[in-house]
């Protein structure tokens, strides 16, 4: 099974978008260059036939080997099954597009907060950069609304310097910035928040067109005030 979906990865591979996700993925070098709708549709008939055997058979011997295989637990309709192959594949995680393509799949994150609650718990604290990632990129995309407190508690807890993983919880500062503006400029201003991660995630904020011009002025004021 394996070695045919090689095959038709191959054929379906573009010499200009290779040299582009190359160029957003510098250090990864097993990239064809298959467009993400392709490698979806791909996932979602793996999903509905034999996705144990691709499970099992596959090799990560292409970067989008590894798209297709979170796309496909993102999809398996067991949510049992799926959270214990979820927590199987955060250590293939190995740059921002795998991780972000994950966390976007995977559904039941949303779905059954408690359970997600208790994997990120696992990884919070983590040293490895992606592992981190993973953890705010999901924190960012499905609880902001309704479990602000937690996440800003997980950010006032971020300490780890590897750059994809401090991008997420900039990422996910300016989000809650973004959708909670009063109550997190207050928390932000009395809370300790890695000084690069609070500079950088005002500024990815100030980009937004959600806020007003009278909140872009409280955060440019705000940012003046950050200490190296």
């Amino acid at each position: 099974m394996i070695d045919e979906l090689k095959k038709e990865l191959i054929l379906l591979s573009d010499e200009k978008y290779k040299k582009f996700s190359s160029s957003l993925l510098p250090n990864v070098d097993n990239i064809l260059g298959v467009r993400l709708p392709t490698l979806r549709k791909i996932a979602k008939k793996i999903a509905k036939s034999n996705y144990k055997d691709f499970l099992i058979q596959n090799d990560n011997s292409f970067a989008e080997l590894t798209l297709i295989e979170a796309m496909v637990i993102g999809l398996i309709k067991d949510e049992n099954e799926a959270f214990e192959l979820a927590e199987n594949f955060i250590s293939k995680i190995t740059n921002w597009s795998i991780c972000d393509t994950f966390c976007a799949s995977f559904k039941f994150f949303s779905k059954n907060k408690t359970k997600t609650m208790k994997l990120l718990e696992k990884y919070l604290n983590s040293k490895n950069e992606f592992e981190s990632r993973f953890c705010f990129v999901v924190l960012l995309m499905y609880f902001i609304e309704d479990d602000y407190v937690y996440v800003f508690d997980c950010l006032k807890n971020f300490n780890n310097n590897a750059y994809y993983a401090k991008m997420a919880a900039a990422w996910c500062l300016s989000y809650c910035l973004i959708k909670k503006f009063d109550t997190c400029i207050l928390d932000i201003q009395k809370n300790n928040i890695m000084p690069w991660v609070a500079r950088k995630g005002v500024t990815k904020a100030l980009e937004s067109y959600r806020l007003n011009e009278i909140q872009k002025k409280k955060l440019i004021e705000f940012r003046k005030k950050i200490k190296n």
